[in-house]
């Protein structure tokens, strides 16, 4: 897997989800990260359900997950006895062909099913939200023995009780035989795979994949995107297993007793690679401890929002917090971090290994993930376990912090190529409207994200709380006056798109979006409609022209709107806009710049812009200090005279 971060063209998002993608960042960006909701997805549910463990397919897949818009990754990762290594294959690995005078027993698979293809199936355009919920029910769970978007009422699910995450709920069946001689077999997939193929049971693996090829191609993923329009945080979440005995691939495997040593620990090998992309629990300690330091130390463009957080004050006037947790600005632009590593489940059999050592770079289990049961209808609308209650808008009540997606009660997901993803895109729209990240532990209509990427971009474009269909569209998709085109670039609330925002033009007037000093959650509507330039005047006292940066935050907005005008689909602005320069949206007013250069146009355009200017500036003078000369040269040539008949000139 140690190739490099190539997507499949199907998955490459098309205009305008560049723009979605990275608008969304930035509008989320100074908000602590533990607030912010991220799609997240099990690597072995949308890359491993057919049983095959192979490098090419799985960099396809991880390839795909990453460009759809995919961020927090739960990798199962399974310590491999006889040869020394953390491996992604489920089942132990021998070290060498067996035909060369070795064989091995194992059971295996007389069939696997096939992977079918995936129709393409339409989305939704305008979801209703149930805005009916509570917080009851808020458990913390493991992700590989939780339902995380997952239908466990599936016929035809084999689980395991050692091996749950690996067979969960992924509708791909398997029918498992009698012990025979397990055999190293040349890979006839295509594309084809990278080492040997090795076959035991029900699994396919190569030797080459695991955890280091793994973070290899994370490593060159990072380097790819290290920029300011492409950088994001990825959080990776690992759940610890052993491996089974390839004699016995589908058996609880046995304890190990050669665990891994210091310089195969997991500490060791993560921090070896990623650790300049890596922020830690101790940089969380230490940022926590002093905020004069850290956090206050940066532009205010770059600090957490406070109202997010506690904050203690020494006697000597040093400002710490017990629970606050940095922005992504602050994560990736001050420090240059990228990653977060953080364990989910561990195996009883690997209770003895040494999780203290790794305590300094990955995060203990449930750090990064509060799992939270909802239970919903079957068309994907909220029924119980929203986090928006209208009449609670005290943060530490809408206690949302790395709230995720656990038991979902009432759904099943599609399962067949000819079902359809409406649903799931609706659940996960409304999920995440509720402040709560989508978790996939489901193989989507019993297709790989590496073959059919579609069911998974129903999740990932679920999760966009902010921008409605088609938006945000531009002058050229909805007329054919360029005249209005610098016009056409500021962001209204639409009611009608349940609060989903669209364009349009920043001359009309509407109602504007205005949130009360140091309350995230609540919102006041300005009393008259105004151009979106007058927007801020036009706000009451003691708020501002605002834009929700969280979709538990833009629903609280939606709430304000339509409990002043409950029968009217009235449109406010939000302060959202790209006037600087189309397709870079900002916020701060109608003034605001794009911080970006986003192409290479751009980029030469802005490089020879003053230039140009100073050079047009230069040429005018100079023309009008010569037409000055000249005209006062012509002026004394042309002395006047009085004539018979009144004053003539001369010259």
């Amino acid at each position: 897997m140690s190739e490099g971060y190539d997507p499949t063209t199907s998955a490459i998002p098309g205009s305008p989800w560049d723009s979605i993608l990275m608008s969304q960042r930035d509008l989320s960006i100074q908000v602590p990260i533990n607030y912010v909701t991220q799609p997240g997805v099990s690597f072995t549910s949308a890359c491993f359900a057919n049983g095959r463990y192979e490098d090419h397919q799985a960099t396809t897949c991880f390839s795909n997950l990453l460009v759809i818009g995919f961020r927090r990754f739960f990798l199962d990762i399974y310590w491999d006895e006889g040869r020394q290594q953390w491996s992604l294959c489920p089942v132990s690995v021998p070290n060498s062909d067996p035909s060369n005078g070795t064989s091995q027993t194992t059971s295996t698979a007389t069939s696997l099913s096939p992977i079918t293809s995936l129709a393409t199936a339409p989305l939704a355009s305008q979801i209703v939200l149930s805005t009916t919920g509570t917080t009851q029910g808020r458990v913390v769970r493991d992700v590989s023995t939780s339902t995380s978007l997952s239908n466990t009422a599936r016929q035809g699910s084999s689980v395991s009780s050692a091996h749950t995450v690996q067979t969960v709920s992924t509708g791909i069946n398997t029918t498992r035989a009698t012990t025979t001689t397990a055999q190293f077999v040349p890979s006839t997939a295509v594309p084809p795979t990278n080492g040997t193929s090795f076959e035991s049971g029900p699994y396919v693996c190569t030797s080459t994949l695991n955890l280091s090829t793994f973070t290899s191609f994370l490593l060159n993923y990072l380097k790819d995107t290290e920029n300011t329009l492409q950088a994001h945080l990825i959080y990776l979440v690992l759940n610890v297993h052993a491996a089974a005995s390839a004699s016995s691939p589908t058996a609880p495997p046995l304890a190990p007793t050669d665990l891994p040593k210091v310089s195969d620990a997991l500490n060791t090998l993560l921090d070896a690679s990623l650790s300049a992309f890596l922020y830690t629990p101790n940089q969380l300690k230490a940022d926590r401890a002093d905020l004069n330091s850290s956090w206050y130390s940066v532009s205010a463009s770059q600090q957490p929002i406070a109202e997010y957080y506690n904050v203690d004050v020494s006697n000597s006037g040093i400002h710490s917090t017990p629970d606050g947790w940095p922005s992504e600005s602050y994560v990736e632009s001050q420090q240059g971090r990228r990653v977060l590593l953080g364990f989910g489940s561990t195996d009883p059999q690997m209770e003895n290994y040494n999780y203290t050592g790794d305590a300094g770079i990955i995060f203990p289990t449930g750090n990064l993930m509060a799992t939270h049961n909802v239970s919903v209808t079957t068309s994907g609308g909220l029924t119980n376990g929203c986090y928006f209650q209208a009449n609670v808008t005290n943060l530490e009540k809408v206690n949302a912090s790395w709230a995720s997606s656990g038991e979902i009660s009432g759904f099943v997901f599609p399962e067949s190529a000819t079902d359809s993803i409406r649903a799931t895109f609706h659940l996960s729209l409304n999920l995440t409207t509720c402040g709560i990240s989508p978790l996939l532990n489901q193989t989507l209509q019993n297709t790989t994200a590496d073959l059919n990427v579609t069911g998974y971009q129903s999740i990932a474009q679920g999760s966009v709380w902010s921008w409605g269909p088609d938006e945000p569209s531009n002058i050229s998709q909805t007329s054919t006056d360029d005249n209005n085109d610098q016009l056409f670039r500021c962001a209204i609330m639409d009611p009608t798109l349940s609060g989903r925002w669209r364009v349009d033009y920043c001359s009309q007037h509407y109602l504007a979006a205005c949130r009360l000093v140091s309350q995230p959650l609540v919102w006041h509507i300005t009393d008259h409609p105004i151009s979106y330039s007058s927007a801020q005047a036009a706000c009451p006292e003691n708020t501002t022209f605002s834009a929700p940066r969280t979709g538990l935050e833009n629903t609280y907005l939606l709430s304000a709107l339509q409990s002043l005008h409950a029968t009217s689909e009235q449109m406010i602005w939000v302060d959202f806009n790209s006037l600087d320069v189309e397709d870079c949206w900002v916020t701060g007013g109608a003034n605001a710049s794009c911080p970006y250069f986003l192409d290479d146009v751009e980029i030469h355009r802005r490089a020879v812009l003053v230039p140009t200017i100073a050079a047009v500036i230069a040429l005018v003078i100079t023309a009008l200090t010569i037409f000055v000369k000249c005209n006062a040269n012509r002026r004394t040539s042309r002395r006047r005279k009085r004539g018979e008949n009144g004053w003539d000139y001369e010259g």
